[in-house]
């Protein structure tokens, strides 16, 4: 299946006109028109929002696949992605948590480290007194 077929079956699927999906992407209906009939291809940010709209990869947009394994690969769910991969996007999403993350461990360390004081001062003042500080 080329792009411009793999297009039409997944609109047609959602049930969605061309000019539907030409409004949700901020194009004419012309333009979906010509992609679907693979006069031309649609520029990468208008590929991925196709493939969040219809919730596929953007690596089974773009690949030709043979005819026979249509039914098998037609539209593979987000779910047999690598978690791998779903990590990275969500940390691409949501890259703040990380600082977050890391005040808290900080927080943390500190009120070890006073726990750590508090219980062992004594032996830590005799200490210092044998050293001579």
């Amino acid at each position: 299946m080329t792009f411009g077929e793999k297009l039409q079956s997944l609109r047609q699927r959602a049930g969605m006109s061309q000019d539907q999906l030409a409004e949700r992407l901020e194009v004419s209906r012309q333009a979906v028109s010509r992609w679907e009939r693979d006069e031309t291809m649609p520029e990468t940010d208008k590929v991925v929002a196709l493939a969040d709209i219809f919730d596929v990869t953007t690596d089974y947009l773009l690949r030709p696949q043979p005819e026979s394994s249509e039914t098998k690969t037609e539209k593979p769910p987000r779910e047999q992605r690598d978690w791998v991969e779903r990590f990275l996007a969500f940390a691409k999403r949501k890259w703040y948590l990380l600082g977050w993350l890391l005040i808290v461990w900080g927080v943390l360390d500190l009120v070890q480290l006073v726990l750590f004081y508090l219980a062992y001062r004594g032996m830590i003042s005799g200490l210092t007194g044998l050293i001579g500080w």
